[in-house]
Parts: C-alpha cells; structure tokens; sequence
C-alpha cells in the first residue's frame, strides 16, 4: 500500500512538471541538454504547520530530480507566535529548513525582526546562505550575508544566484530602524543591473529577490534577457499561477505562508538557448507529510503556555479593521491616555473567530515587540502625522482610538486632505494638546512635524493587550465599528 502511494505521488509529479508552461518553442530534451529544476517559495512567515507537507512534496521531487534546487524568496520569519516567542527567537524556522536542506534564501525585510544579534545567530546557525547584495553590514558585524552564491548543479551546470532587497522611502527594509541599525542600503534597481556581470562567471544567473512583483516587473525591464532567463520573487505575496514575462525574463512568485510553491525547470539547449517551465504546485497542510518533520513540529507547537485562554469573543472579528481597531482600543486603555493610534502594518491577522481568545492569538495578531510609547501632540501635529503616514502605509489609513478620521483620495490614489475628529463626531481642537499613545515602529519611522519625542513605557503592545484581555474578559462585538472613511474622488 505505501509503495502504491509513493507511485502515485511520483506520478502526479511527473504530470505537473509535464503540463508547466513553456517558454517559446518545445523542444524535446536531449542528452546534449542540461536542466536546472528549482523548487521556490517565498513569505514564509514562520508557517511551521506546513512543513512536514513541503518536506514530502520535495523529497518526492527529488526522487525525479536528484539536483532540485530548494529556494526562499526570504521573509521566512515573524507570523507564527510558536516561532517568534522560541526562547530563540526564529531558531524553529531555521532548524527546519535545515532539515529539509534549503540550498539558498533571499534576506527579507523580516528576517531583521530577530534583531541585530539575532539575525546574525540564525544566519550563522542556517546551513545555507542568505543573499542580499544592495546593503553593507555593520562594520565587525558576524551575519552569513553575501550579495550572491555561485554552485555548481548535479548536471555541471555553473549557476550564479543574486538578489536584492526593497527599501521604502526612509532608505530601509520595513522594519523598526533599530533592528537594521548599522547596515547601509543601496538602491536595488541600480545594484541590480550591476548583478548581470555575474554572467560572466557562470552559465545562468538567477535573481532571487524580496523586492516585490512590480519593482521586479520593473527590473526585469532593465536588464539584459540573454544575462538572465528568471526572477523569483517575494514581499508582495502575489500569486503567479501562470507564465510571467517580462523583457524576455520569467517571473515568478509563490503567495505566501506556504500554501504554494512554484516549480521550476530551465532546460540549457544544445544551442545556447534556455527553455523555461514554471507550475504552481499547492502545498497547504493536507496530504501525506514527511514523519520527522511532523514530529518537530508537534515539539514546536506543545506550548501551555501559548494556549492559555485569556479572553471570549463575542463574535467573529471579520476584517482587518475590526482587529485594528480592537488592538487600538487595547493601547489607549492600557497608556489611559486621550487618544491612540497603530499603523494598519502592524495588524498582521485578518480573522479571528468568537469564543476563546488565547496568547498565541494575540502575538499572532502583534508579533514585533513593538514598545508602547506615549507622546503629547496637538491636534495640528497629529494631523501632520496622518498626512505623512499615508504613503508610508501603503495609502492605508491609521487605526484611532478616542477619535475618528476622513480621508480623501486623489483619482492617482493620492492624498488630497485628512479631517479629524472627536469621538462625537465634532472637529478635532487643532490647538489643543492631546496624550497620545502609539508603537514604537511609529515614533522611529514616520518623519512628521512635532515637538515632544515621547516616552516609552517599556512594555511591548502585545504584552499591554495581554494584561487588556485578561481584565476585559469578554470581548464585545466590533462588526459595526467604523472610525474611518474614506471618499475617493470620481
């Protein structure tokens, strides 16, 4: 019966990598012809649960492909409270790609969240490179961090994978400015097009980046498609079920939180000319899975104290709204302050079911450690604030509590005027100086207009809405709240 099931898997295998799309004319693989076959994911985000999944759909793989590659697009941690509350911080994540012998991953924004020392343990303890090659490391620093790795496939074929990282407007990854503090970014569209002199040095250069589909979208034009044939992607977490090309190059993506990776396969013809399939394979956690990473992981997840019950839902909190605006009202109860405000980023579940509502849930919820810091602005200052937060927010509006916010959106999706108001819907007293409590993210990022720095209280947001929870005990419903409008001009 095993035996039958494992024919089976190969099978089925056999047949996705048999229908994957093909770049150009067919051509049948000849013994002159060399293949590159890489299996990618991307945004992780410490999804231990599926593990022992992608550790049976890769070994069945490598049954027909002794030489797949095993990539990640990067952002392989924060997501998963088991993972980011580990007396080491991220080690699960690292222990099990070790374990299913990832041969390379990209460095994303959140594998900063570990901090400085952190970051710089689990690389060294990763038995495979991280790659990022538009930043500079803090000078005596000890991270296994290089801009590129050149191996050399089962097939003989020499491979030269590179990658860059994105930085938003304030010259960083998003992530709290103290976790990259020392490291110096560069822009990585121009160290990008400087990567295609890895060519030279090897037959096929592939990116690997965590720079999201568009900004790849938008290199990809930049660069010479007979340098290289693929970008594989991460960040944006979009799901790129069918051939994507662009400039001649393929590009590839695999969502995120390991329900998907993708399969690729570059087939090196006798001409010099390189022919490309992708297919997108579900991974998720049902199926057959790999015994000894399922064992890992029930070690990982049998956590007391991450299970305990702190608090009841009423009802089901629906959307992301609802879930900011609950954290935001944990914040202002417990700084007591007037107002309150989170960034919509800093929410990072969009569901949670009525009934009981436990730790895990709620660092599922606010995994960074962020600190509560409390700050006393007036109302002209908290409004500049809004203003300079939009762009940085992905033109998503702040969470309030204590008040209420109307935005208006330009047709280009620009920010044509923030109104504020109080919680009875009367103007917001622009003089008036307000205790505003907020996360610490906010205070190191966001570049607006005020005088009063702020103070911490050296309790993280998450560990606030813990102690909230814990006296609150039932959760009233909040499907009806709605604190922010937005209108877009027709």
């Amino acid at each position: 019966m095993k035996r039958t099931k494992a024919l089976m898997v190969l099978a089925t295998l056999a047949m996705i990598v048999s229908s994957c799309g093909t770049m150009g004319r067919k051509a049948p693989i000849r013994k002159s012809d060399r293949q590159i076959t890489i299996l990618a994911v991307n945004d992780m985000h410490a999804a231990i649960d599926n593990f022992p999944r992608l550790g049976y759909i890769t070994d069945s793989l490598r049954v027909i492909y002794p030489h797949l590659l095993l990539l990640s697009g990067g952002d392989n941690q924060t997501g998963n409270p088991v993972n980011d509350q580990y007396p080491e911080k991220g080690l699960p994540m690292i222990e099990l790609m070790n374990a299913m012998k990832f041969d390379i991953s990209a460095v994303g924004n959140h594998e900063f969240d570990s901090k400085l020392e952190g970051f710089a343990s689990l690389s060294n303890k990763a038995n495979f490179p991280f790659l990022c090659a538009n930043l500079t490391q803090p000078e005596g620093s000890d991270f296994k961090i290089k801009p590129y790795h050149i191996l050399t496939t089962g097939d003989g074929v020499r491979v030269a994978v590179a990658s860059v990282l994105h930085i938003n407007s304030t010259g960083i990854p998003d992530s709290h400015p103290d976790n990259v503090k020392g490291f110096v970014f560069l822009d990585p569209f121009k160290v990008g097009q400087e990567l295609m002199h890895l060519k030279d040095s090897a037959e096929v250069l592939i990116y690997l980046n965590h720079f999201g589909i568009e900004n790849d979208v938008e290199l990809a034009k930049l660069l010479d498609p007979k340098a290289t044939p693929l970008i594989i992607g991460g960040h944006s977490h979009t799901k790129v079920d069918k051939e994507l090309i662009e400039n001649g190059i393929m590009i590839t993506q695999a969502a995120s939180k390991l329900k998907f990776a993708t399969l690729i396969q570059l087939t090196l013809k006798s001409d010099g000319s390189i022919e490309r399939k992708m297919k997108l394979i579900p991974v998720g956690k049902q199926g057959n899975v790999r015994r000894d990473l399922k064992e890992l992981v029930d070690r990982y997840n049998n956590s007391p104290e991450l299970k305990q019950v702190i608090a009841t839902a009423e009802e089901d909190f629906s959307s992301h709204d609802q879930l900011g605006y609950l954290m935001v009202d944990a914040l202002r109860a417990g700084t007591e302050t007037d107002l309150s405000l989170i960034n919509p980023g800093g929410v990072r579940i969009d569901r949670l079911p009525k009934g009981d509502i436990s730790i895990m849930n709620v660092y599922s919820l606010d995994p960074f450690g962020n600190e509560a810091i409390v700050l006393h602005l007036t109302g002209q200052e908290l409004l500049n604030l809004h203003y300079a937060a939009f762009e940085l927010d992905n033109r998503m509006p702040l969470y309030p509590s204590g008040f209420k916010s109307e935005y208006t959106i330009n047709k280009d999706g620009s920010l044509k005027e923030v109104k504020l108001f109080n919680a009875d819907g009367t103007p917001l007293d622009l003089n008036k100086t307000y205790s505003i409590s907020m996360n610490s993210y906010i205070t190191s990022v966001y570049k607006y207009e005020h005088k009063d720095q702020g103070r911490s209280l050296f309790v993280t947001t998450a560990e606030n809405m813990i102690e909230y929870l814990k006296k609150l005990k039932v959760v009233p419903s909040y499907q009806k709240e709605n604190r922010v409008k937005v209108n877009k001009e027709k």
